[in-house]
């Protein structure tokens, strides 16, 4: 057979019809005499796919294959690519040839395999192997990931816990309270609970949440953990008697029973009651919400307790979500974390890569641009407006540096948290794209006609 395959296309006079076995004989031969990039030329207009064929005749010669992988990716055909860098034992060019085909589990089996587990974790995330993305972000301490990732896993006591330790006790609230009674770590959760309420300003409610799981049940292995919690929700309360009987009783139960000791030595110590005789539901008061529901007639209100998203409303109304459905606007508001700027401080650094975007919920911040040690402001910002944009859809240097002008509120979406709600949101990303680039466009105008001046 010649060097060279002749392929013509549909208009050609006589197109010729190879076999398999002279495909894969011609294309190997051009690719030992170094004719790369015609092979894959060749590779890439053949209608049957014969990589896999190629790929098993070239496992005995490492050479052939790394030829062979150079052909398939500059074909595109990067899946096979992939394979031949993952059989000449190259992982992590395996991992991101597999990614770039969007093989992502694939991808994160091979960025596991040297040991690159955040990588490996975003491929299982994306590929919705959410158990394993979770568990391996926790492994690298991404403790935020580790807990979206539980949370899609339906391990609402796990995503709890970890929202808890991030200090997101609103979301957590929301997961924690899906834990059913039988589940292993019911109690704990309940103890989280409380411990989210005592935090907010509501040790009664605390009290009456950790009172209606102890169902008047003694201190034992199963009941110490709410014992426990609810004598620190008395003591926030400034039942120092009740909380010290309460810790006497963890002692008699267990001598070393966590920091118990060391507590009721704070508190003074307290004269030993029977549980039975202490009056641990007083002063619980209910809790009523300023909220109208109809319920059926003879039906008990729900024992869940119902969170406000602070601030919700406000992201709701601004122009960026209009129309946002109801679904996603609470997704997006759940990877915002609220942050507080005093006058003066910077949010943006001009120069440096931007990190975030910013919807300014109060106060007003200024847009500098620095030439030298002259600051010029092109704009002020007021709540409602947001900047950072650019950060989110360029990694590029920013143009300006943006100071708060007094105290100023607002909600803070990293260019790692956007970049990912987008791929979840197709419909979302299509709006908000098109409303930051109607955005720099207006700001654009603005700045032509200031300098214009």
């Amino acid at each position: 057979m010649a060097d060279t395959i002749e392929i013509k296309g549909r208009a050609g006079e006589s197109n010729t019809f190879l076999t398999t076995a002279q495909v894969i004989d011609g294309l190997l031969k051009m690719i030992r005499t170094g004719k790369v990039n015609e092979a894959a030329d060749i590779y890439s207009r053949c209608q049957e796919d014969v990589g896999y064929l190629l790929v098993n005749k070239a496992q005995a010669d490492r050479d052939l294959q790394r030829a062979l992988a150079n052909m398939f990716y500059r074909s595109r055909a990067y899946d096979k690519a992939a394979l031949c860098c993952e059989n000449l034992g190259e992982f992590a060019k395996a991992a991101a040839l597999y990614e770039q085909d969007d093989d992502y589990r694939s991808a994160a089996e091979m960025y596991a395999r040297v040991e690159n587990f955040e990588k490996a974790a975003e491929m299982f995330e994306r590929n919705d192997n959410h158990k394993q993305a979770a568990e391996l972000y926790l492994k690298v301490k991404n403790f935020s990931r580790a807990a979206i990732n539980f949370e899609k896993a339906v391990d609402f006591f796990v995503a709890g816990k970890l929202y808890h330790e991030l200090g997101k006790y609103r979301k957590s609230m929301e997961l924690l309270q899906k834990v059913q009674a039988d589940h292993l770590d019911f109690h704990t959760a309940t103890a989280l609970i409380g411990d989210i309420l005592a935090r907010n300003g509501y040790p009664d409610l605390a009290i009456k949440k950790v009172l209606n799981v102890i169902k008047g049940r003694p201190v034992s292995a199963e009941t110490a953990e709410l014992y426990y919690h609810l004598a620190g929700f008395h003591r926030i309360k400034g039942n120092a008697q009740v909380a010290g009987n309460i810790y006497q009783q963890l002692l008699n139960f267990d001598l070393g029973y966590k920091d118990v000791e060391d507590k009721l030595r704070e508190l003074g110590g307290a004269e030993e009651v029977p549980l039975a005789e202490i009056d641990v539901q007083s002063n619980v008061e209910d809790v009523e919400l300023d909220v109208d529901v109809e319920l059926p007639e003879g039906a008990e209100p729900p024992s869940q307790i119902v969170s406000v998203m602070e601030g919700f409303d406000f992201l709701q109304k601004i122009p960026l979500f209009e129309d946002m459905p109801l679904s996603t606007m609470k997704a997006f508001y759940n990877i915002c974390e609220e942050r507080t700027f005093q006058s003066g401080e910077r949010l943006i650094e001009q120069g440096r890569p931007g990190m975030a975007l910013y919807v300014i919920r109060s106060g007003e911040v200024a847009v500098l641009r620095i030439e030298g040690e002259k600051a010029t402001e092109v704009t002020t910002l007021r709540a409602g407006e947001y900047v950072g944009e650019m950060a989110l859809i360029d990694e590029a240097p920013t143009s300006a540096r943006v100071v708060a002008k007094g105290e100023v509120m607002a909600f803070e979406v990293s260019r790692d948290r956007f970049l990912r709600f987008l791929q979840a949101n197709d419909k979302f990303a299509i709006r908000v794209l098109r409303v930051f680039v109607r955005t720099m466009a207006q700001r654009l105008r603005e700045t032509t006609a200031k300098l214009a001046h």
